[in-house]
């Protein structure tokens, strides 16, 4: 027999190399090479072995389509040499049972994992058609902040989401981060590889043999390094070492060898981004937030990666104009191409410190949101009537800021400065903020009343309207009503108006309801304070609640 034919384990005929199953049982025919390379072959019976994609300490992966379905996956098989490894087997098993509990877009999916009746072990996940962070890097450079910051964003949203299951990832890293293209050629970050993951708090989960450190040694945390026992905080510092290389090109721990940069990061503090590429004018708060993540004690770090994912987007969407376009020249220069970000930059105008004249603007067409339903007959019909109502409305756009009308509860829009100039205001007695938080990029109409003053302190409220009203707008699908919802929820605690906490309440049950949550979003809008909400918003609410009985 011809080494490129295969045969049948069934019935031991012999067939060429280009038919896949048995003509006479059925059965999927297995190469007979003698080489462990699958392509061509069919694992379990479903998946066909198109080519190979890589391979790593643990086997080696491959494009595969399904048999029957037509989908293509990315095909994990346990290297042949490892089977009769127990440890290796149940780490194997265990990030299949891990990874597959976890259901997010910027996590890659698991569809299928098992073992064959000739002992080969494998793993069907989400195929991502696009490049690691590590490629995108060593292409482009470092890459502007802007898409940068958001890139680790995304992938910190992932992670959360794992998080909150009590599973760590134990590897993140450049590898381990795919970008993939999503709607208007934006960044779709997709977290992959749980490969060593564990279930924190599993003690009969034994990743590796007592003394053995698993990860890989640029990215992990000193207490990883030092064998401590892991929880989320070791991955929100490894994906601090991320985002310093996908600002500056460069690790904050610059050494002669891998083994004196691990000895730095338990004895070193790390360099800033301003040491590691000075040619951008980084800001405090944004060198703050990345010092906070990379904290040497886990108990001085972000305790959440999604608090940490937004607040590093937060702090590099104010930067100054002139230090993101100068940033985004240079790499432009050297990969002929501008960054994309899924949302807009902020435009904030302080209404109470820049003397402008009020006009009056007609408003434009009403966007459109197309969300994606969730299965089911009634969900799905639920889903589409709610999306009518919350997928279409008028909105009031102009250049300028919107402020709300205190005698009339009706929005007027105040025109921006000349030359297009920010003009932030100056904190209120006692460094209270009087202008809404700049931490999310502002839509263009504001619904809240004016901030009042403290009872207690006499100082003026903070008022979160315009911050609200930029989340409200960019729900327009259901990856974006998921973004949004963590957004809510980092934005939740601040809000001090009764206007602002209504106005909360009406967004998050749209956002629950457009990510396929209808039940829950449902709740919500019942949940709402009518009183507290102007006369557009109590119409939206009445025609959500009309709709959710």
């Amino acid at each position: 027999m011809s080494e490129n034919e295969k045969i049948c384990p069934t019935c031991g005929t012999e067939y060429p190399a280009n038919e896949r199953f048995c003509p006479r049982d059925g059965t999927a025919l297995r190469s007979q090479s003698g080489s462990a390379d699958l392509v061509g072959s069919i694992i379990a019976e479903r998946y066909h072995v198109m080519k190979k994609l890589g391979e790593g300490g643990m086997g080696q992966v491959y494009l595969a389509e399904h048999v029957k379905m037509g989908r293509k996956s990315a095909v994990k098989v346990m290297n042949p040499g490892m089977v009769n490894d127990a440890d290796a087997i149940s780490r194997f098993n265990r990030e299949a049972a891990n990874a597959s509990r976890i259901n997010h877009p910027n996590v890659a999916g698991i569809y299928d994992f098992g073992e064959t009746s000739d002992g080969l072990i494998y793993l069907a996940m989400e195929f991502i058609e696009g490049q690691s962070l590590t490629s995108l890097v060593e292409s482009k450079g470092a890459l502007p902040p802007e898409r940068a910051a958001e890139i680790v964003r995304q992938a910190a949203e992932g992670l959360q989401v794992a998080h909150d299951m009590g599973i760590v990832h134990r590897d993140l890293k450049p590898d381990n981060i795919m970008i993939a293209k999503g709607r208007n050629d934006s960044d779709l970050v997709k977290v992959v590889d749980f490969g060593i993951a564990k279930a924190a708090g599993a003690e009969n989960q034994k990743v590796t043999k007592t003394g053995l450190v698993v990860g890989t040694p640029e990215y992990m945390s000193p207490e990883q390094l030092a064998g401590d026992k892991l929880d989320g905080g070791s991955d929100i510092y490894s994906l601090a070492l991320v985002a310093f290389n996908v600002f500056t090109g460069k690790l904050p721990f610059q050494a002669e060898s891998a083994q004196e940069s691990m000895i730095m990061r338990l004895t070193d503090e790390p360099k800033t981004l301003a040491d590691m590429k000075p040619d951008v004018a980084w800001p405090p708060d944004v060198q703050r937030v990345m010092r906070k993540a990379l904290e040497r004690r886990r108990e001085d770090r972000y305790t959440s990666a999604q608090k940490f994912g937004q607040e590093l987007w937060d702090a590099v969407n104010r930067m100054p104009k002139q230090a993101l376009a100068g940033a985004t020249q240079m790499v432009g220069a050297m990969d002929g191409a501008t960054a994309v970000m899924t949302a807009p930059p902020p435009t904030r105008v302080d209404a109470s410190a820049a003397s402008v004249p009020e006009k009056t603007v007609a408003p434009v067409a009403a966007r459109s949101r197309m969300p994606m339903y969730a299965g089911g007959g009634a969900a799905a019909l639920g889903l589409a009537v709610l999306a009518t109502i919350y997928g279409a409305k008028s909105l009031d756009k102009s250049g300028g800021t919107v402020k709300a009308d205190s005698t009339k509860g009706v929005p007027a829009v105040t025109a921006p400065p000349q030359g297009g100039a920010q003009n932030l205001g100056t904190p209120a007695t006692g460094g209270t903020r009087q202008q809404a938080n700049p931490g999310v990029p502002v839509g263009s109409r504001t619904t809240a009343a004016p901030p009042k003053p403290d009872a207690s302190t006499g100082a003026p409220l903070v008022s979160y309207a315009s911050d609200l009203d930029a989340i409200d707008n960019s729900i327009q699908d259901q990856v974006s009503a998921q973004t949004a919802i963590g957004r809510i929820e980092v934005i939740r605690s601040s809000l001090q108006l009764p206007a602002d906490k209504a106005f909360l309440g009406l967004i998050e049950g749209k956002a629950n309801i457009t990510s396929g949550k209808i039940e829950k979003g449902c709740k919500v809008l019942k949940d709402v304070k009518r009183a507290d909400l102007n006369p557009a918003q109590k119409r939206e609410l009445d025609e959500g609640i009309s709709s959710c009985s």
